[in-house]
C-alpha cells in the first residue's frame, strides 16, 4: 500500500484554528456552540447499521447543514476513502453509484460515503443550487464559500481521508466530440495515483466495445488553472490528500455509466488495499 503523505496533520491543525464551523451529518443537526459531538451512520463489517458519534474539531460556530454520510468500517486497521456523489445535481449516475457504494465492504479501512452533497439540486435536477455551482465553492487558500460547502469541508476535514473521489457526469468527451471531460478519470499528481487511477479506467475498459466510449486519464488541475474551487482540487492541492475525479459521458445509459463508475472506483480502492 502506498506510504503516507506529509503535512496532512499541520493541515487539519490549521482547519481547526480557524473556526470554520461543525458539520452536522446523517440527519443529526448541529444547533449549539462548538465543542459538539455529531453523528455518522456507520456500519461495521458484519454487523447492522448503528449511529456513531464521531469527534470534530472544536469549532467556536456551528452550522445548521444537514450531511447524509456513511461510514462502512471493516473493522481491520488501513486507510479511508472518501467517496462524494451529487456535487452537481445533474449528474445522476454519481448519486446512484455512490448509494450503491454505502453496500460495499471494504476488506481494510473504512469507506466513507457522501452520495448526496447537494441535495437541491439533485431533487431539482439542476447543475448548481440557489448559490450557483457548488464545486466552484471550494477555492485554494481560502474558506468554503456556502455554509454547504463548508459543512462538506469539515467533514473531509473530520474523518481525515487517504484518498478523496467525487464521481461526476459530462456533457461530452475529453479530447473527443462532443468535446467535454467525459469518459476520463482525473486524478492528482503523483505516480501512486496515476497508476491508481489506471487500475480503474481499465476494469471500466473491459467491459466497453467502443473505442470512442474508453476511459483515459488526465490531470486535476492546479489552484492557478481553470476551473477553480474544485472540492477534489481544494483536497489534493491544499490538504495533501491524494485524489480522483471520475467523469462519465451523461449521454450514454444510466446503467452503464453507474456501472463504469462502479468498477473505476473498485479498482481505485483496491490499489489502496481497501476493498477488492
Amino acid at each position: 500500500m502506498p506510504g503516507a503523505r506529509h503535512g496532512r496533520r499541520a493541515f487539519l491543525a490549521t482547519a481547526a484554528a480557524v473556526g470554520a464551523g461543525i458539520v452536522s451529518v446523517s440527519r443529526v443537526k448541529a444547533t449549539g456552540a462548538g465543542g459538539l459531538k455529531n453523528a455518522c451512520t456507520r456500519r461495521d463489517k458484519g454487523t447492522k447499521e448503528h449511529t456513531l458519534p464521531i469527534d470534530l474539531p472544536d469549532l467556536s460556530n456551528a452550522i445548521d447543514v444537514d450531511l447524509d454520510i456513511e461510514i462502512i468500517d471493516s473493522g481491520v486497521e488501513g486507510p479511508t476513502a472518501f467517496v462524494v456523489g451529487g456535487l452537481h445535481g445533474d449528474e445522476e449516475a454519481g448519486v446512484i453509484a455512490s448509494h450503491s457504494i454505502t453496500n460495499w465492504s471494504p476488506d481494510a479501512g473504512q469507506i466513507v460515503v457522501l452520495p448526496e452533497a447537494n441535495p437541491v439540486a439533485i431533487e431539482n435536477n439542476t447543475r448548481g443550487n440557489d448559490l450557483g455551482d457548488l464545486n466552484r465553492k471550494f477555492r485554494f487558500g481560502q474558506l468554503p464559500s456556502t455554509k454547504l460547502a463548508q459543512s462538506i469541508w469539515n467533514a473531509v476535514s473530520a474523518t481525515d481521508p487517504d484518498i478523496l473521489l467525487t464521481l461526476q457526469e459530462s456533457r461530452g468527451i475529453r479530447n473527443k466530440y462532443p468535446s467535454g471531460v467525459g469518459q476520463t478519470v482525473f486524478s492528482s499528481p503523483g505516480r501512486n495515483t496515476s497508476d491508481a487511477a489506471s487500475l480503474g479506467l481499465k476494469r471500466a475498459n473491459r467491459t466497453i466495445g467502443s473505442q470512442k466510449l474508453t476511459f483515459g486519464t488526465g490531470p486535476i488541475s492546479g489552484p492557478n488553472r481553470a476551473p477553480n474551487g474544485l472540492l477534489a482540487e481544494k483536497a489534493a492541492y491544499e490538504a495533501g490528500i491524494p485524489s480522483f475525479i471520475v467523469e462519465t459521458f451523461e449521454n450514454v445509459n444510466k446503467k452503464a455509466r453507474v456501472s463504469w463508475q462502479k468498477k473505476i472506483v473498485g479498482g481505485i480502492l483496491d490499489y489502496y488495499d481497501i476493498y477488492d
